[in-house]
This record gives structure tokens, sequence and C-alpha cells, in this order.
């Protein structure tokens, strides 16, 4: 039996999937293959901060007449002296010494006739700076080239998710494919004699919770699920499946199990798997809910995933061990504190005897709380939960910190997974 830690270190260390090149769009949620550095320098020409008037030297300006229709038009060269009317985001020539904000500004036709600056006949006008303005310090409101980001800055390392926004960052560099770490192919076995699909379900009888969830929390987790299968509390079935996940025309780079991960005579994975060949990498795990989690190998290189039966137990050992060895399969970096943070307790939670428990919680101002229904066999708790506290054994008191896993599907995994593209 492994600890906690133990599980998810062995889990981390899976192997990186092959990689594909996407374009920018396609790309968004997947994982970087690869650095990727700038091609040339962010901004790649020096541009105007604001709408205003591009001036050289001390003023007052005359004004070149011309009126840019948009930021890309380009603008006269500049005398000495002299001002020109600029969008933001128009480029600067090299001798413009600032720009000056339109509020700051004013033109001859705006001033009396009497005023000093009001004597140009030379109908060019002139413009103006407002007393005490900063605007005509020099590089005022410019937005000099490579500011943000020289030729051959690293933009986003390898193992880092492709958000939404990073990929807006890729676009400012002027990228437009990258390569990025395939999906994992996941093949669901849905085990049980006694679950049933829909309805009100008889005495001995559990309505199917797996099928029902897993399929959107692993897209979210970033994999896509390739194929489905249910199998009754059989041998013969479960090396059937374990056979056909493994040798199909795409064979899955993961098989996850729900259920017969115990040892009673019901439960059918552990003999399954010796009976492949598979080598036991995760023979159960010191935390509760989700102890009898397993994970192996098959000879073909396929992981097997095995996740209790009971709801919560199956959902806890999917964020504790599963979320670590999706993200080692998708190369993200430190796949082992994958989704793992630290927060604040806001209430005392008590601790197992040995171990860790994993308690559903939710996330308020006041520090993490727990939900309640927090048997291996109960949904209330996990369905208002945000995460799973990670409680040590001694427990933790009130407004001390406590680890995190985010609950497959809940609240915060929508803030965080949801980086993920459904396939």
């Amino acid at each position: 039996m492994l600890s906690l830690r133990q599980a998810r270190t062995t889990a981390a260390a899976a192997a990186a999937l092959p990689v594909e090149t996407l374009t920018l769009e396609a790309a968004i949620g997947r994982t970087l293959a690869r650095d990727v550095a700038a091609a040339f320098e962010i901004p790649h020409a020096s541009t105007s901060a604001m709408d205003g008037w591009a001036v050289r030297g001390p003023g007052p300006w005359r004004i070149v007449p011309t009126s840019p229709e948009h930021p890309g038009e380009p603008l006269p060269a500049l005398g000495p002296g002299e001002a020109v009317a600029v969008l933001t985001g128009s480029v600067i020539p090299g001798d413009v010494d600032s720009v000056l904000r339109t509020e700051h500004a004013h033109s001859a036709a705006d001033l009396p006739a009497d005023s000093p600056t009001a004597d140009d006949r030379s109908g060019q006008g002139l413009l103006s700076a407002q007393p005490d303005t900063p605007d005509t310090q020099p590089g005022r409101n410019i937005r000099p080239a490579g500011v943000e980001a020289q030729l051959g800055d690293r933009l986003l390392s390898a193992g880092s998710i492709i958000t939404p926004v990073r990929a807006a960052l890729l676009a400012v560099a002027g990228t437009d494919e990258v390569d990025v770490v395939r999906r994992a192919g996941v093949a669901l076995v849905l085990t049980g004699s006694e679950v049933i699909t829909s309805g009100r379900p008889d005495p001995g009888q559990v309505r199917d919770v797996f099928g029902v969830a897993l399929p959107d929390m692993l897209r979210e987790a970033g994999a896509e699920v390739i194929a489905q299968e249910r199998i009754h509390d059989d041998a013969q079935q479960m090396d059937e499946a374990l056979a056909a996940a493994s040798s199909a025309s795409r064979p899955a780079d993961l098989i996850i199990i729900t259920g017969g991960t115990a040892h009673s005579r019901a439960d059918h994975l552990r003999p399954a798997l010796h009976r492949a060949g598979a080598a036991t990498l995760v023979d159960s795990v010191e935390m509760r809910p989700g102890h009898p989690v397993v994970l192996a190998r098959l000879p073909r290189g396929t992981y097997v995933l095995g996740l209790p039966g009971n709801p919560l137990a199956g959902f806890a050992a999917l964020a504790a061990v599963g979320h670590p060895l999706l993200a080692a399969l998708h190369g993200e970096a430190q796949a082992e504190a994958a989704e793992m943070s630290a927060a604040i307790a806001g209430e005392d939670f008590t601790g197992p005897r040995s171990g860790e428990r994993l308690v559903p919680a939710r996330q308020t101002f006041s520090g993490i709380l727990a939900a309640g229904h927090d048997r291996a066999h109960m949904m209330r708790g996990i369905a208002e939960a945000d995460v799973f506290a990670v409680v040590p054994a001694g427990g933790v008191g009130a407004g001390e910190r406590v680890d995190v896993l985010p609950v497959p599907g809940g609240g915060a995994v929508r803030g965080v997974n949801a980086r993920r593209r459904t396939p």
C-alpha cells in the first residue's frame, strides 16, 4: 500500500504521449510539447498608446495637415517643431519625441484671437500643450518596439497548458501552429451486475453514476473517451474487456474500470490484471475514501486505472491518482502536483488514524468548509463541493493550511480545467 504522495508520484512518472501539430485555435486546452520563442520583437514597431498628437521638439508645434483613417496608416516624417494627429496603435516614426493626448492639447483654432500662440498665419495651425502636462516628456505615451518581448525570448515553456489567453499571446507573436501532446484516448469499462442506467432501482440495485459523469470529467482533464462498455461482475467479461480495449484498431492509452477493485468474490480486476501480465504500479492507497484504487500497466503499454465502485470513493480516486496520471500522459509540467493547491481551513477537520482523509469541501471567504455527506457511497456532499480537503492524521485546525484537490467536474474544475476543449 502506498501513501497518497507516493501514489501520485508513481502516476506522474508516466511518459508523455506522441506529439502532433495543430493550429492555435485547435490547440487550446492542449499541452505544449516544445518551448515557443518570440520570432520578432513584441510589439514589432513603436506605436502610440493614445489618440492624440505625435510631436517633435518643444511646443508649440506646427500641425502637419493629415488625418489618419486607421492605426495602420503610415505617418509622415516630422521636422522640428511639428505635430501630426495619431490614433492608438499608430506606428510612430523614429523622429517623434512623445505623444500628446487629445485632451491635453489645444490648437490655435481653439484659442482667443489675442493668444500669443494664435498668430500663426502659415495655414498649418499651431498646437499647444496644456500647462503642466507630462505628455511632453520624451517617450511619453509611446509603446517602444520590443518592450514586451525581444527576438528569441521564451514566451511559453514545454509542459504549459494552452489557455485562450496563452493562445492569444502566441497569436500576437505571429505563431500559426504549435506542437502539442496528443490527447489520451480512454476506454471506460463500467462494471456491476446490480447497476441500472434508468428508472427507479429495486432493492439490491443501484443507479449508474460513473457512466453519466466520467466522460465529461475526463474531457475536462484533457482526455478523449474513445470507447465505453458495460459488463457484469464476471471474470471472463473482465478479461475480454481488457483485451479488447488494449488491442482495438485504436488502442486505448488508458482503460478506466469502475468497481471490482476490492478482494471479494465479485471483484475481478486484480485477477484479470494478473492473467493479462500487467505490472501493478499502485495497489491501494492509504486514504479514505478511495482506498482500493488500482493502477497497472499492460504489456502493450496501456495503463489501467481501477476506481472503487462507491461513487464518492471512485471520484476521490480519480482526483488523487487519475489526474496526475493524465497530466503526465499529456506532458504537463509538474504532473505530480497536478491540480493540488493550498487553502485555509475555515473550521476544524478531523483526521484519520493513519494516512489521509479526502473530505468534500466548499471554498468560502471564511476558508474551506466541509460539505457534509462524506461517506464513500454518498453523492450529496460531493455535488455541493468544489474541492477535496486532504486531511492528514491528526486533523487540521481552523485557520491552518490544508492541501486541496479539485472535485472532478465540480466548481473548482470549471475554473481550472475548463481550459480543456471537448474533442
